[in-house]
C-alpha cells in the first residue's frame, strides 16, 4: 500500500470527517448521517486520485455526500428534517429564555416552509460555512447561478420570517 496514499486519505479523515458528519446530520438523523458519512469517506478512499487538494476536498466530499443523500432519498422515500433540527440546534442567545425560545420557534417555522432547495442553500452558507464558490460546487451549478439562489433563498426566508411574525402579532391581540 502506497503510503503517500494512504497519510493523505488519513489527514482527509482527521481533518475533514466532522465537516462532512455535521453537513450529513443536518439533512438526516444520525444512523444514517453516520452511514453517510462513512460511504462518502469510501468514496473519497477509491477515488483519491480524483480528490482535490487543498481547499477543493471539502466541497468535493460535500458534493459526494449530498449525491449519497439524494440517492439514498430517492431510493427509500428519506426526507429531510432541517427545520425540526434547527429548532434543536440553534443557541439561546437572548436574555430572556422565552422570547429566545418564541424566535427560534418562528425562524424554525419560517425555514420549515422554504422548499428543500432553498433550506438545502441558505445551510451551505450557514452551517457549513461554505464559501459561495464551494456551495456552488456542491449544488453542482456554476457560481453566479448559486449566488442568484442564495439571494433568493433569503428574499423567500424574510418574507416567511414576516408572515411568522404577523402570525404571532394577531395571536398576540387576540389573546389581550
Amino acid at each position: 500500500m502506497d503510503t503517500q496514499r494512504l497519510a493523505r486519505f488519513e489527514h482527509l479523515w482527521e481533518t475533514l470527517f466532522p465537516r462532512v458528519l455535521g453537513y450529513a446530520l443536518r439533512r438526516s438523523d444520525a444512523e444514517e448521517a453516520r452511514d453517510v458519512t462513512s460511504e462518502t469517506f469510501l468514496v473519497a478512499w477509491r477515488r483519491l486520485d480524483d480528490v482535490p487538494r487543498d481547499d477543493g476536498a471539502l466541497p468535493w466530499l460535500l458534493a459526494t455526500a449530498r449525491g449519497i443523500l439524494a440517492n439514498r432519498r430517492r431510493s427509500a422515500g428519506h426526507g429531510i428534517r432541517v427545520g425540526q433540527l434547527l429548532a434543536e440546534t440553534r443557541p439561546v442567545t437572548s436574555p430572556d429564555p422565552a422570547e429566545a425560545v418564541a424566535e427560534r420557534a418562528a425562524l424554525a417555522a419560517a425555514f420549515a416552509r422554504l422548499d428543500e432547495r432553498d433550506r438545502d442553500t441558505l445551510a451551505m452558507i450557514a452551517w457549513d460555512g461554505l464559501a459561495p464558490r464551494e456551495a456552488a460546487l456542491v449544488a453542482g451549478c456554476s457560481p453566479a447561478t448559486f449566488a442568484v439562489r442564495a439571494h433568493r433563498a433569503r428574499r423567500r426566508l424574510a418574507a416567511s420570517i414576516a408572515v411568522e411574525d404577523a402570525t404571532a402579532l394577531e395571536i398576540r391581540r387576540e389573546l389581550s
